[in-house]
């Protein structure tokens, strides 16, 4: 779709806004005072003076991990292929901590040393051996000099857990002044992610930190009040954080995932001291977990909203196999900004249209009313989602409404980009607009299920409101959708309305003979099952190319179904997606 799949430049049509206006220059200056003011506490705690207070001597417990496990990775690692968000380094022998990374997500993943599960999960000496030199090369190495990239903000909470979870693998064999210069990077980090727990200003990151503190305290021998104080960190993140619904405010199924599969391994440590995990830990963690199975597909992905794609199947599976029994899934989250319809045919999940809170939408997507349908087997429409790698104008392509299949009117979406300072990233863009999402109606009835979501973003700008109507169809089933497009102003412009369908990689398109209707093709399905046809009765329809990013997707390209329509003052679209008989 236009201004969707990126090249090498910036096609989301965002620029700066000018250096010289005051009002735009005041909140930047206080953004970089943030910045510098959280830099210079960073420095603070890395000293010896601040970081005097997280001193441990010996490891008391070593908490488990979800996370699956690849020794082949390990093997790759060691011989000079490394594979970290999304890119690939060839170190040709040398050093990988000395390379330049490809790109700022490999760069966190190589310094967040999750990747020694692979090293873990292996029964060879030798490359067992190689994750005990390559982390005591880096410990000489960050002592040697400042290293930006070993203290990145991102990593650190990320090294502290890894390191924490994988402490049998790297102190074995381990001297005296090893073990020593461990627990003195430990100290040094755990100093560090206190700084960032208390941070109000850094969206998910500073749960991250006050989760890693946590597992920091009760892992080694720290005091009864290093524990406590832990304790009220984590808690008063986690009820800032998440929402009632379950949802993290970043709106990112992707961090749910994460953050659950790092929650879990907190309440094995509590079993291992015999002690009692604060109260608001186990209830926020099924919710979380209720809210990870409302955006799974029937085939454990997760939706394609706000980078849910970044999260692997696997993990999401083994997550959700922890609450088994014990959460039920749930199909309103209200303030989480999803819906979920589901009957014995088809389902879908849906952006109502809210947005994150400032702080924690410098990654979040422009998706409002955008959806995603799959069948019990099947996905079929699907949004963009994000690549791992991506970075600046890329990222900000894959973010904006056309990556999703949604609603633009003149090629604008309800909720768009705008530049903004970062306390974390400097310049960076999080998400406006000039209205809100409306109220939501749900009707479930034995025959029948439909949502109506609506949005009046681009009322001021453009002069008109827009509801969705999605209803499951029953019988065969089927999804039909009315897109209500209705005038505000009564001027009578105009205007250029757009509908999107991105289609998932597997789904084979074929224009019929008649413009209003697409066959889509199920290659892997059994004939009789295998066909499907998408429709918009008098209403011409094109193919145009497209992307999707899923972790367990080779080949990312596909198409989009595209509906564009001229008008000037109210219209009703209607479109429906059913199964072939022929």
């Amino acid at each position: 779709m236009r201004d969707q799949v990126p090249a090498e430049s910036d096609e989301s049509g965002l620029t700066d806004p000018p250096e010289t206006h005051a009002e735009a220059q005041q909140p930047r200056r206080v953004a970089t005072l943030q910045q510098r003011r959280l830099a210079w506490r960073l420095a603070m705690a890395r000293g010896w003076f601040g970081r005097r207070r997280f001193m441990a001597t010996r490891f008391l417990f070593v908490p488990p991990h979800l996370h699956l496990a690849d020794p082949s990775i390990a093997g790759d690692f060691l011989s000079g292929q490394i594979v970290l968000g999304g890119r690939t380094l060839l170190t040709g022998g040398r050093f990988p901590f000395d390379l330049p990374p490809p790109c700022r997500s490999f760069s966190v993943a190589l310094h967040g040393f999750e990747w020694l599960r692979h090293f873990d999960a292996s029964g060879n000496p030798e490359i067992r051996s190689g994750a005990r030199q390559l982390v005591r090369r880096w410990m000489k190495r960050r002592e040697q000099a400042d290293w930006p990239g070993a203290e990145d903000p991102e990593a650190v909470p990320r090294r502290l857990v890894a390191w924490i979870t994988h402490s049998a693998l790297i102190t074995d064999q381990a001297d005296f002044s090893e073990y020593q210069a461990l627990l003195r990077h430990l100290q040094r980090d755990a100093a560090m992610v206190r700084v960032l727990a208390l941070q109000q200003n850094i969206g998910m990151l500073a749960l991250e930190a006050a989760i890693a503190l946590l597992f920091h305290a009760l892992a080694l021998d720290r005091p009864a009040s290093a524990l406590r104080q832990a304790e009220t960190l984590f808690e008063s993140n986690l009820e800032r954080d998440l929402a009632r619904d379950g949802g993290p405010l970043d709106r990112n199924p992707a961090t749910a995932v994460r953050l659950a599969a790092t929650l879990i391994p907190l309440l094995a440590l509590y079993r291992a001291r015999q002690s009692s995990p604060p109260d608001a830990l186990g209830p926020h963690l099924l919710r979380l977990i209720s809210f990870i199975r409302m955006m799974q597909h029937p085939d454990g992905g997760l939706a394609l909203f706000n980078g849910g794609g970044l999260a692997l199947r696997d993990s999401a599976s083994q997550v959700t196999r922890f609450g088994s029994g014990r959460v039920a899934r749930l199909d309103s989250a209200t303030e989480s900004g999803f819906e979920r319809l589901e009957d014995e045919h088809g389902i879908v999940i849906a952006d109502t249209g809210r947005r994150p809170p400032p702080g924690f939408d410098e990654r979040a997507t422009a998706s409002a009313l955008a959806f995603e349908f799959s069948t019990k087997a099947d996905r079929l429409i699907v949004n963009c989602g994000m690549p791992a790698w991506a970075e600046g104008p890329v990222a900000r392509s894959f973010r904006v409404g056309a990556a999703h299949s949604t609603i633009l009117v003149d090629d604008q979406s309800f909720i768009s980009l705008a530049p903004q300072t970062s306390v974390l990233e400097g310049r960076a863009f999080g998400l406006t607009s000039n209205g809100q999402a409306g109220p939501v109606e749900r009707v479930v009835t034995p025959g029948m299920q439909y949502l109506v979501l609506r949005h009046d973003g681009l009322a001021d700008s453009l002069g008109y409101r827009v509801e969705r109507h999605l209803t499951l169809l029953g019988g065969g089933g089927g999804l039909q959708g009315l897109d209500r497009i209705i005038q505000t102003d009564g001027r009578g412009q105009n205007r250029r309305i757009t509908l999107a369908f991105h289609l998932h990689p597997r789904i084979l398109p074929v224009m019929l003979s008649r413009q209003d209707g697409v066959m889509l093709r199920l290659p892997h399905q059994q004939p009789g099952r295998d066909l499907w046809l998408f429709e918009a009765p008098g209403l011409p329809l094109h193919l145009e190319e497209s992307r999707c990013f899923d972790q367990e997707i080779l080949n990312p390209r596909t198409e989009a179904i595209i509906l564009d329509v001229p008008i000037s003052g109210s219209l009703d679209i209607h479109w429906r997606l059913i199964p072939y008989q022929g």
